[in-house]
């Protein structure tokens, strides 16, 4: 990577980094999708996979009004934090941690719950870091470039809000009373 003198360089390095983030997801997603029993809490994942598969192009959108260029043999100071394939750490670990959890045997029920709980530190996590990037384009002034993060950040904060309310209202109440299989 070259010198990160600028601000701009540092929203492009955080560009990248959500690149990473969404392309993990799009590949862990169906795993979570597979495990889920509720009904709803399974179409709302499916829905957020379609979701997430836009928002990575519209990545590329970003990426090309910054005039990224994908370096994979960038070196400086903040490579060491993806590596050579700019895979996030982070999602990586939340990813790692939603995976230990689902293959512990455990009622269905309790398991969609536990399946929401992952999911939202996912999009905590999403949420986090595109608001960043928005803010950094912001202050630029790039304003086609903030338009398009906070597209994304709104939908990263409808997709928490709806996991929430599926919680609260259905998936939550069935682990808390043992109701068992959604099936």
């Amino acid at each position: 990577m070259d010198n990160l003198n600028h601000l701009k360089d540092l929203l492009r390095y955080d560009v990248r980094h959500l690149v990473s983030v969404e392309e993990q997801i799009i590949s862990a997603m169906p795993a979570m999708i597979g495990k889920a029993t509720n009904p709803a809490l399974k179409q709302s994942l499916q829905e957020h996979l379609r979701v997430t598969e836009r928002q990575r192009e519209r990545l590329n959108q970003v990426q090309q009004l910054l005039g990224n260029k994908d370096r994979d043999n960038d070196e400086g100071i903040f490579s060491g934090l993806f590596g050579s394939s700019h895979k996030s750490k982070g999602m990586d670990g939340l990813i790692e941690e939603g995976q230990k959890v689902m293959s512990v045997d455990m009622d269905p029920a309790v398991m969609d719950a536990a399946i929401i709980a992952c999911a939202q530190k996912i999009e905590h996590h999403e949420i986090a870091c595109y608001g960043t990037a928005r803010t950094y384009a912001e202050q630029l002034g790039l304003t086609d470039v903030a338009q398009l993060l906070q597209q994304t950040l709104i939908e990263e904060h409808d997709a928490d809000d709806r996991l929430t309310a599926l919680a609260v209202r259905d998936v939550n109440q069935r682990a808390e009373t043992g109701v068992g299989s959604n099936r």
